[in-house]
């Protein structure tokens, strides 16, 4: 079944042009090395509005680059359903020079409400110029990812309790971000039974109504 949908007008009655309006998601338990994306990313210049609409769907992703940093983009080379507890565990491969996705199955019996990521000794880690990103998503599009790396049969695991942010940036969909380079960050709070938002910017300040 489609989970939840959820929407967000961004209006910027700023004077600030050229910028991407930027939804980004962080989460309060993840592994210490993971790097936030922005998720959902379109411009919106001054006087302008854009209207960003997903659903609460997760998804394991890889990407091609696996030095990550502020700016840089993961380049997404897969993207697969994942769900919180019948498919919320998979193995990442390295066969042939690439990668792939096994197929997702169940993670440990007191694991609902993670998502758990193994990886082959195979893949390339720390230092190899072959070295990838692994992580997770939501509707179709990554959220956070790690550099990859051979564990020899353990594991990361995401515990997922999604926050949505809104901020304008320069960053197109899956550049890494953090908060001190984005302008003006604002943490979203849809309120229990309410799934839309508009969030108006002034050039100082946010205002959001949700409905």
């Amino acid at each position: 079944m489609p989970g939840q949908p959820y929407s967000i007008q961004i209006q910027n009655n700023s004077d600030s042009d050229s910028q991407n309006a930027i939804v980004f998601q962080q989460a309060p338990q993840v592994p210490a090395d993971v790097h936030v994306l922005a998720w959902l990313s379109k411009a919106c210049h001054a006087g302008t509005w854009v209207d960003f609409n997903w659903t609460v769907d997760f998804n394991f992703v890889w990407g091609q680059e696996g030095n990550l940093k502020p700016g840089v983009n993961y380049q997404a080379g897969q993207v697969i359903d994942a769900d919180l507890v019948a498919n919320n565990k998979v193995t990442l491969l390295y066969e042939g020079g690439g990668f792939k996705f096994g197929p997702p199955g169940p993670g440990p019996a007191n694991g609902t409400g993670s998502l758990f990521i193994s990886q082959v000794p195979e893949v390339p880690g720390d230092g190899d110029p072959e070295q990838g990103s692994v992580g997770i998503g939501m509707s179709g599009a990554g959220t956070h990812v790690v550099p990859t790396d051979p564990d020899g049969g353990g594991g990361i695991q995401f515990t997922i309790n999604p926050v949505y942010w809104i901020a304008f940036g320069q960053h197109t969909k899956g550049t890494v971000v953090t908060q001190d380079i984005l302008r003006f960050p604002y943490a979203l709070h849809y309120p229990t039974g309410k799934f839309n938002a508009i969030a108006t910017f002034d050039g100082s300040a946010w205002g959001v109504s949700y409905r």
